[in-house]
């Protein structure tokens, strides 16, 4: 019985000393975590501020107008930041090599602040100047030559800007307006002199954007974060240990009690997680999110949908798609852990969460943050960079999933907004929609696809040839295409309209040897195995290709090796290839120019305002100067009147298209 007693006693002994080894290791594992995630809270956040800082200077540079109050309180935000995070003592005590290089950090921004405010200070009379002199042109009173050579000057000028460029300015001779100077006209000796400032100062206004741009903050940043990884990474180990020794002792002296209850607990946790859980991402899933949407009052819930994830999974492969998939889930759950929200996976690429108790305006600025915050990632998956681009709808009205859907599926049809709120008014477009559905279905299956013609004429008023225009005939009624593309390609038929126009197109050459057409293609187009063998099928005449042009709409480029790869192999056929929508979007004159196509067709919206609008007009004559340098003939769009036609023939156009000249037709001219 003494025996039993001591061995008791020892027992208890044994498990007062583990049960204060626990408490004692618990207390400080919570209190290295804690803090630990503190300042990689900071770290991050330091991260995505410089980023953010980096991001507002280039923005400050592009635009005339720009708040920099913007790019203060980040700056003030980024002192705060630094402040708070230097005066953690854990960190300074903890991880003394990180915090050494978070002090490099620390100074180094300073510097760089410094240069922010000089890049800002010649940034001023730099914008200052080249407002005057944009608008100095209706003060000035100039003959038709000065004003040609004040527009070429401002051309480069513009250019120079935009481009952030010096390159521009060196074609600029000062001297062929040197008379301004000393001119009697006011406006014109002021124009001289705003001329001077901008060529003085743009030179060092780009040499302090680089240097901010290229300044190495983030590189200190990422090597702190690596310090700091480093040693949380031989932590983790030591507590690894540690939780072995205290593991050891807790099996010794429930072991045998605990081994069934642990199994048993084990066991149902395993279930209770296969039946709420995602198993690919580890999330919640639509079970759970549907149990705790009913035991909810007052809430809003959000979708968000990954754009254009198909591609990823057709160009990549599933495996890949997976990865990615896992990334963002993880993302969306680390920003929500901060509102303490719970991320639900409800489908293939949608992840929902649920607001209780917010409204409407706070439920939109965390949205977007945190689609700015997953954005701004950098998705790296078997050496290859993703970006990653994400939607979202909301609805605070039951069935809220499905209402949040048809939100997220209607802000996907307008490509400047990424939020869309449930309303109502949504359950008529739907039915509109599947109305307009069934009209091109059986439109399609009555063959009643029919192409259109619009000439293309030369500056000598030739047809040179005609663009393919497609049409539909819906009851007694012939349509445009265009209402019903975004159905088609929900209903995966949009290959069935561009195969039968390519059809349609080929006997026609086949028919007529003086017939020349210009066809439109997308890059859905150019991906379908299909429609890309049909290209092949018809076009690899090189009699029949010689006679045809491919209009490829700029908006819709989202990968130029694509289309590079496409226009290399049928340039052999003697096709030729065409941008369409040219100057939509200015980030893509670099790379467009060096793509080999012949034609530039002008943007519509910069063609219908040239003979009202100056900087419709600058740009239209930007457009042509480099397309000319770089060999390229350019088209203008919707040319609607006589005095559009006779500006952009002014100007240097080589053709021209629009119902001025020759209206769509079911027949050539």
């Amino acid at each position: 019985m003494k025996k039993i007693n001591f061995k008791l006693l020892i027992v208890f002994f044994i498990g007062v000393i583990a049960m204060s080894a626990i408490l004692i290791f618990s207390s400080y594992a919570k209190y290295y975590f804690l803090n630990s995630n503190r300042i990689l809270y900071k770290l991050h956040d330091l991260q995505r501020l410089d980023n953010q800082l980096n991001y507002e200077v280039l923005s400050n540079s592009m635009y005339l107008y720009y708040n920099n109050d913007v790019i203060s309180s980040t700056i003030h935000e980024i002192r705060k930041n630094i402040h708070q995070t230097e005066k953690i003592p854990f960190f300074r005590s903890h991880y003394p090599e990180a915090y050494r290089e978070f002090m490099v950090f620390r100074d180094k921004f300073a510097q760089k602040e410094n240069m922010i405010f000089e890049f800002l200070r010649f940034g001023f009379p730099l914008k200052n100047s080249l407002i005057y002199l944009t608008n100095s042109l209706n003060l000035m009173h100039l003959d038709k030559k000065s004003a040609q050579d004040i527009l070429k000057i401002l051309s480069n000028i513009f250019l120079a800007k935009n481009a952030i460029d010096t390159d521009f300015i060196k074609n600029i001779n000062i001297k062929s307006v040197s008379y301004l100077k000393d001119s009697k006209d006011p406006f014109q000796r002021a124009f001289y002199k705003n001329l001077q400032i901008f060529l003085q100062y743009f030179p060092i206004f780009k040499k302090y954007l680089n240097e901010i741009l290229n300044f190495p903050t983030g590189k200190i940043l990422n090597k702190t974060n690596s310090l700091f990884m480093k040693r949380v990474t031989k932590d983790l180990q030591l507590f690894d240990i540690l939780s072995w020794i205290l593991a050891f002792f807790i099996a010794f002296l429930i072991f045998s009690i605990s081994f069934a209850i642990i199994k048993l607990e084990n066991y149902i946790k395993k279930l209770s997680h296969v039946l709420t859980h995602d198993i690919l991402t580890g999330l919640a899933n639509r079970y759970k999110f549907n149990q705790d949407v009913e035991n909810k009052r007052n809430i809003a819930v959000t979708v968000f949908n990954i754009d254009k994830f198909k591609n990823i999974n057709d160009y990549f492969g599933s495996q890949v798609g997976d990865k990615v998939l896992k990334k963002v889930a993880q993302s969306l759950k680390i920003f929500f852990e901060k509102y303490d929200i719970e991320v639900y996976r409800v489908g293939a690429d949608d992840f929902a969460v649920i607001f209780e108790k917010w409204n409407e305006k706070d439920i939109v600025l965390i949205v977007k943050d945190a689609i700015e915050s997953i954005e701004k990632q950098k998705i790296i998956i078997n050496d290859t960079p993703f970006s990653i681009s994400i939607s979202a709808g909301i609805a605070n009205m039951p069935p809220y999933l499905e209402n949040a859907d048809i939100a997220l599926k209607k802000i996907k049809k307008n490509i400047t907004e990424k939020i869309g709120i449930f309303d109502p008014s949504m359950n008529t477009e739907i039915k509109s929609n599947i109305e307009k559905t069934k009209e091109i279905q059986e439109a399609l299956e009555e063959n009643e696809i029919y192409p259109y013609f619009q000439p293309i004429f030369d500056r000598n008023g030739n047809v040179i040839k005609h663009e393919v225009l497609c049409r539909v005939k819906i009851g007694n009624e012939i349509r445009s295409i265009y209402p019903y593309l975004a159905l088609l390609k929900e209903i995966r038929q949009y290959h069935k309209v561009t195969e039968l126009i390519l059809t349609h197109s080929y006997n026609l050459l086949e028919e007529n040897s003086s017939v020349n057409l210009s066809i439109n293609l997308s890059l859905e187009d150019i991906m379908n195995p299909n429609t890309y063998a049909l290209i092949e099928k018809y076009f690899s005449n090189s009699d029949i290709g010689s006679r045809v042009t491919f209009e490829i709409l700029e908006s819709e480029i989202s990968n130029y090796e694509i289309i590079n790869d496409f226009i290399e192999k049928f340039k052999k056929y003697n096709l030729s290839f065409a941008i369409d929508d040219f100057g939509s979007g200015y980030s893509n004159f670099h790379r467009v120019l060096k793509m080999e196509v012949q034609y530039l067709k002008i943007d519509g919206s910069l063609i219908k305002e040239v003979d009202k609008d100056e900087t419709s007009k600058s740009i239209v004559e930007s457009i042509v100067m480099l397309a000319k340098k770089s060999g390229k003939k350019t088209v203008a769009e919707f040319v609607h009147s006589e005095e559009v036609y006779k500006m952009c023939k002014n100007i240097g156009v080589d053709c021209f298209q629009g119902f001025y000249l020759g209206a769509p037709s079911a027949h050539f001219y």
